[in-house]
This record gives C-alpha cells, structure tokens and sequence, in this order.
C-alpha cells in the first residue's frame, strides 16, 4: 500500500515539476531535460521490479485477466482451471482481496512516468511508437524476471504496464503547452 501510495504522489510531483519546467526552459532545453530523466527512470524502474526481490521459483501466468480472478480469490493458474471457473464446476468461494488489486495499481503506475518522459522527450511523438515502446520495456522486464526467477511472469503485468504508459501519454498531453520564455536577441 504504501509502494502505491508513493507511486502516486511521485506521478503527481512529476506532473507539477514539468510544468514549472516547461514555462521556465527553451522547449529544445525542455526535451533535453526530459531525455536526462528517462535513464534515471529506467534505473529507478529496475531496481523496483527485478532488483528488490529474492530469488525463487519460475511462476508463469499467462491465463488473461489472472490478477482480476485473484481479487474474487480465485487461483487460476491455467487453461484448464479457467475452463473449469467458466463451465460453472469451480468449487472455491468467492474471497475478495485487496493485494491483486494493489499490484494491478502498482504495476500500472510504475509505468505512467515512462509514457509521461518520452512524450516530453520527443517534439511529435507518436502515441504508436511510446505504446510500443511501453510493451517492450515491460516484456523485457517480465523476461529478466523469469529468466532470473525473480518474481512473476504474467501476462496482466504486461497489459498493466502498457495501461499505464498510456495514462502517462494523456497525462502529459494535459500539462498546458506555455510559451516558454525567449532567448534574448543580441
């Protein structure tokens, strides 16, 4: 809880901090700022997702929607038992938890920063482009993670991943473009 709550006052320093910049800097002296920021992000992202945790098993969910299952209590580990759950035979009851739901919050906030950067970063950056980009960070992220069995391998991780760096898209595009200041003329 508190991982997410801190996720969302940064997001919220992030939005207020760009603003200030962008009324106060050259836009290309904006960009190069942003661009500055992107690796240190990167880092700050690493640590968070494969460096904080301890090795162990090689858990893999690829069933879609496992996150959402888990809030109701339900282990759908596979096929299998989602065809079980989605025939009417699944005998657990339902069990609502908070933690799936967290994780799905911090996995899509973790994300939002990246969106947010490398709109800032570029001077026309196509939204394609920063999804795409978004999806290999986080499939790059999930790989490290079952490779060096180094927490989950799960395809709502990847889909929360993407969520949030569109929320980071429409977040910049919210920050009102101001006319920074001019250079003086000699």
């Amino acid at each position: 809880m508190t991982l997410f709550l801190a996720g969302i006052a940064l997001v919220i320093l992030m939005f207020c901090f760009t603003r200030r910049l962008l009324g106060s800097l050259l836009p290309e002296r904006f960009r190069q700022t942003m661009r500055l920021l992107i690796p240190v992000y990167l880092l700050i992202n690493w640590a968070f997702t494969l460096f904080t945790r301890s090795p162990g098993e090689r858990p893999v969910a690829l069933v879609p929607l496992h996150s959402y299952l888990a809030m109701l209590g339900w282990d759908v580990k596979s096929f299998a038992d989602l065809g079980r759950l989605l025939g009417g035979s699944w005998e657990d009851p339902v069990a609502f938890s908070l933690k799936p739901l967290l994780c799905l919050g911090q996995n899509t906030i973790l994300f939002i920063p990246f969106g947010f950067l490398l709109c800032a970063a570029g001077k026309r950056p196509r939204t394609a482009w920063v999804l795409l980009l978004g999806l290999l960070l986080s499939l790059f992220i999930e790989i490290c993670q079952l490779l060096f069995k180094l927490g989950f391998f799960e395809a709502d991780d990847i889909l929360h991943n993407v969520l949030g760096t569109y929320a980071g898209i429409l977040l910049y595009r919210r920050v009102p473009q101001q006319t920074p200041p001019q250079e003086a003329e000699c």
